[in-house]
């Protein structure tokens, strides 16, 4: 019988390609638009995604106990349409309290129930030695709808409004995603008489790992340096790439291409490079935390991170700036997949949900900090020169505390 552990992850790469390319990767595009009818500042719209996370904090820690307990699958299910419900929602929004309300209502619950969370949890329920690759890919979703979305949804908003948009994602949710997950999604590989990887193995399978408490996790110092490095590394990410279509306008990157006679605007192409790298960046790194210590690949990726956001805060040359927001995209990439892979590695599939879940008031609060501290300094200065620096030493910070991710030995 054909393995269907990979069906898992494309599966899981074509849901993480709508939730976070429908809320994240195309958001910056709308801007303008909701800019011009709504009466809003970037500043506002941009703490619209920095309050987002607030909400997931909470939701996480619930959904994530549930997916240790009950069906990933209906979990999923359930989700999606709620997601759908918020999509559809925002086609009908008159003013900027309303987008506020829906995104920290309707679309963080059913994005927390369908999205990376919950993905995560059905790849580890699959993978074991492979699971670095396999997360990584399924993380290329992430990414690729930065590549994608931006170039697609820039023309789509000229031809049917903004409005429209919003509709079609909705309708791609409930009679794409939807059916997906009801057609290819199985919980665990037992149910269908397979084994983790694929890979039968003589010996008897060895037992699912003790339950932890919450009270033994949060005492392990292993637990505080993965969810603190990724913590800051996200918080690094999102001051930056929140903005980084209006700072690459304001830096000057505004001839029209034509790319596959689409007219693309260089800044929302630097900013597709940027998810472009972070496709790349999933597949190297996803290969590379299978082949050593986790905490090498992250300090690596971390450290390219840093080094892409100083070179676009400080080069205005095209060429220069985007090869930096590529290698900034290569660097924040990894994270996702880096970051569950270490919470795998050190605590089992078994606890996967519950810790991500603990970890989630560590690490998601972070997040819109770093868009707070940039729609901030932004207000006052007109410039993203002292925000950028802030999250470029931000990443450097992760790199240190990266390095003190030590694995427990295995017996």
């Amino acid at each position: 019988m054909k393995f269907f552990g990979w069906r898992m992850v494309f599966t899981g790469l074509t849901i993480e390609f709508t939730v976070v390319g429908f809320l994240f990767y195309s958001f910056p595009v709308f801007w303008p638009y909701l800019i011009s009818e709504l009466g809003v500042t970037e500043s506002q719209l941009g703490m619209v995604s920095a309050f987002y996370f607030i909400p997931i904090a909470i939701l996480a820690i619930i959904v994530g106990r549930a997916l240790d307990k009950y069906s990933v699958k209906n979990i999923m299910m359930i989700g999606a349409v709620i997601y759908a419900v918020g999509l559809f929602s925002l086609s009908f929004i008159n003013s900027y309290w309303l987008l506020l309300t829906i995104y920290l209502t309707i679309l963080a619950l059913g994005s927390v129930m369908m999205g990376n969370l919950a993905v995560s949890k059905l790849i580890s329920n699959w993978f074991d030695k492979n699971a670095g690759k396999a997360l990584g890919i399924a993380a290329i979703g992430i990414s690729f709808s930065g590549v994608a979305l931006p170039l697609i949804v820039d023309p789509l908003l000229d031809l049917v409004g903004w409005r429209n948009v919003y509709v079609i994602f909705a309708s791609i949710v409930l009679f794409f995603i939807l059916p997906l997950i009801f057609i290819t999604v199985i919980d665990d590989p037992k149910t269908v008489n397979q084994v983790k990887d694929g890979i039968k193995i003589d010996k008897e399978e060895e037992p699912l790992p003790q339950e932890i408490t919450a009270t033994d996790l949060i005492s392990q110092k292993v637990f505080w340096m993965i969810s603190l490095a990724f913590a800051f590394q996200f918080m690094s990410m999102m001051g930056v790439l929140t903005f980084l279509p209006v700072h690459a306008s304001k830096m000057g990157l505004e001839e029209t291409w034509h790319l596959l006679g689409l007219p693309v605007k260089q800044y929302v192409f630097a900013y597709s490079l940027a998810a472009f790298g972070g496709v790349l960046g999933k597949i190297l790194f996803g290969y590379l935390i299978d082949t050593m210590k986790a905490a090498y690949p992250s300090m690596m990726a971390m450290f390219l991170q840093a080094i892409g956001i100083f070179g676009i805060t400080y080069f205005n040359e095209p060429n220069i700036f985007l090869l930096s927001a590529f290698l900034f995209g290569l660097g924040f990439g990894a994270a996702t997949p880096l970051m569950t892979t270490c919470y795998l590695r050190t605590f089992g599939a078994h606890n996967l949900g519950k810790v991500r879940g603990i970890a989630s008031p560590i690490v998601s609060p972070l997040q819109p900090i770093g868009v707070l501290v940039t729609s901030i300094l932004i207000g006052f200065q007109d410039t993203y020169f002292v925000a950028f620096n802030i999250m470029g030493c931000l990443a450097l910070v992760a790199v240190i505390l990266a390095s003190q991710i030590h694995e427990p030995k295995k017996i």
